[in-house]
């Protein structure tokens, strides 16, 4: 019986989370473009990147997390289009999510050195699904059917700002709150807004050897239940060669309804060769909580073309 009561507890926190469709596992800062279309202006530059991340955990449960995303710089136009296709599946629960997203990013000359990409994007979604998830006990059998799975659309939006040593970035999301729930559906269910923040730094340790890029970001993750919250607080580092070479870590932080204690630590490292880009991941939980005890290796390839000048690898922006 305490296993049943364990998985209920762990299908109900990861479906809340899901259902806020901003979910992402964030293991390098190439990932935040996929939430925040906004970063696809970090360089000017047209690119194709696939993410994928495999967990496992201390309760010996498994996941994968696969993004395919991109964008498209029309360089005259001074905008961008952007895409992502991504897909979530909690195999030992049978449970996954898909969506799918495009974006408009618009690029705003301040002056020579400072930037504003204000973006929209429109998301679609196929909310997690639970296939045959039966519990055995002393008890009659259990059936998990507490969750709907309507998809929906909505919208987020924000924008990004850039100079030669300062980033700051917000997005908006969920700004339709979508309806999760059938029209004639007794206790409707609606997504609430969730918010991002980003403040970046960098520079240069030693003059064309290596540069340092330092971003704080909170995660605002109100629950469709409205007495949770899942929201974080988390902190990159990244060191940069002139040779195309980063190494970097990250620290995330709980800030919700649950707990104030760190939530994992992680490493990345990534090697640029011209157009192409390899990156490696690692994530590790720090948490005993039942609702975070994955462990995450990933990786990262990228695919650049249209490029409007020569990378300089020891600026992160």
């Amino acid at each position: 019986m305490k296993n049943v009561i364990e998985y209920f507890i762990t299908i109900f926190i990861i479906s809340s989370g899901l259902l806020q469709s901003q979910t992402y596992n964030h293991l390098s800062l190439n990932d935040f473009e996929i939430s925040n279309p906004a970063y696809i202006g970090i360089k000017d530059y047209s690119h194709i990147s696939l993410s994928s991340k495999q967990s496992f955990d201390l309760q010996n449960k498994s996941s994968n997390n696969t993004s395919l995303y991109g964008s498209y710089f029309f360089e005259n136009l001074n905008f961008f289009i952007g895409y992502s296709l991504n897909s979530f599946s909690f195999s030992d629960l049978g449970t996954s999510q898909y969506n799918a997203s495009l974006s408009y990013v618009y690029k705003l000359n301040l002056n020579d050195e400072s930037l504003i990409y204000p973006f929209i994007s429109g998301n679609i979604y196929i909310p997690n699904k639970f296939s045959n998830l039966i519990f055995e006990s002393p008890e009659p059998l259990y059936m998990l059917n507490s969750f709907q799975d309507k998809s929906y659309i909505d919208l987020n939006a924000g924008l990004m700002f850039k100079s030669t040593y300062y980033l700051m970035s917000f997005s908006l999301n969920n700004l339709l709150k979508a309806k999760l729930t059938e029209e004639d559906a007794t206790n409707s269910l609606r997504l609430n807004r969730t918010l991002d923040l980003n403040l970046g730094y960098q520079n240069n340790i030693i003059r064309n050897t290596l540069g340092f890029a330092f971003l704080a970001s909170y995660f605002y993750r109100p629950s469709s239940y409205n007495e949770f919250n899942f929201s974080e607080i988390r902190f990159d580092q990244v060191f940069l060669l002139a040779s195309g070479l980063e190494i970097g870590g990250f620290q995330e932080f709980y800030s919700n309804s649950f707990s104030k204690k760190i939530k994992s630590i992680g490493f990345n490292a990534k090697i640029n060769l011209n157009q192409f880009e390899i990156g490696v991941n690692y994530k590790n939980s720090k948490s005993k909580e039942i609702s975070n005890t994955e462990n995450y290796l990933g990786i990262n390839l990228r695919f650049k073309f249209n490029l409007t000048k020569i990378e300089n690898y020891l600026n992160k922006w």
